[in-house]
């Protein structure tokens, strides 16, 4: 359906007047009437009765009426969400909800203060579900702790983020604590299965490192927490006494044949996220 015919439907239905409606839309006359007989050509049906000075609209032209209403009403405001869009140069960076709460909020603030043209979409969900919207292109940026596994992904290794265990404090064995898993994503199952009993379940198990943190006291429990988040929490927090700590990469993934690969990246040259939660990679940028 061309719009434009739609359009000049409803400027002939509110002038009734074939030459005012051309005056109106900036046509000739006989280009409105063209569009009126392409408009009824579609539908099969005459939409106007004409008569010398008496234009009316027929009873398929009044039940077309309303539709195209709403029709052109639906395309301006597609139009205006399409513009607001490419104006304010939209970009979605998804992650899961550990990696926002502990190391990316600081880049996302940076991100606003060093593109100050770009609105940023923070996308929250884990990575199974973020790698199927990049494939749709609904996400442009995906930052994760496990390498891509598909030819048509581009990454790029940003550095290193150390976890460990932490309880509240003071610190507590491994044998007095009740283990909470904190998802970290499949690959990090090994680094799990050191920890607990082949019989023996998490307590709990969540994609926050927030509510992890906040069920310490209540569940006299323990995780794997980013060492640099965790001695900022309020707490305080300790380390389990017969812990240890591991160290987990950090990617940047996106489509090889995105079309916001320069945009992709200017952002990841501004991504010295703080020094003591990611030591950065010595890889170049892909």
């Amino acid at each position: 359906m061309d719009t434009e015919l739609l359009k000049t439907f409803l400027e002939v239905s509110r002038t009734r007047h074939f030459g005012r409606a051309a005056e109106a839309l900036y046509l000739t006359q006989s280009a409105v009437s063209f569009r009126i007989r392409q408009l009824e050509n579609q539908l099969g049906v005459n939409l106007f009765t004409r008569h010398r000075n008496n234009i009316r609209l027929t009873p398929a032209g009044e039940r077309l009426l309303p539709y195209a209403e709403n029709l052109m009403s639906t395309w301006l405001a597609a139009k205006k969400e399409v513009a607001q869009t490419a104006k304010h140069n939209e970009f979605a960076i998804g992650a899961s909800p550990a990696l926002w709460e502990c190391l990316l909020t600081d880049w996302l603030r940076q991100l606003y203060q060093t593109h100050p043209g770009m609105q940023f979409e923070a996308r929250i969900a884990q990575r199974q579900s973020l790698v199927k919207q990049l494939h749709e292109r609904q996400l442009d940026l995906l930052i994760t702790t496990e390498s891509p596994k598909m030819d048509e992904l581009a990454s790029q290794l940003l550095g290193h983020f150390e976890l460990a265990l932490y309880c509240t404090s003071p610190s507590r064995p491994k044998a007095d604590l009740n283990y909470l898993r904190l998802e970290w994503g499949p690959d990090f199952q090994q680094h799990e299965s050191t920890l607990l009993a082949s019989d023996e379940l998490p307590e709990l198990t969540t994609s926050s490192a927030q509510l992890t943190v906040q069920m310490f006291a209540e569940m006299n429990g323990f995780a794997w927490l980013p060492s640099h988040w965790a001695v900022q929490q309020p707490g305080p927090l300790a380390w389990v006494t017969d812990g240890q700590s591991i160290t987990r990469p950090l990617y940047a993934i996106w489509l090889l044949n995105s079309d916001k690969q320069s945009q992709i990246k200017a952002l990841l040259k501004s991504l010295p996220l703080n020094a003591d939660a990611v030591t950065p990679s010595l890889l170049p940028a892909n």
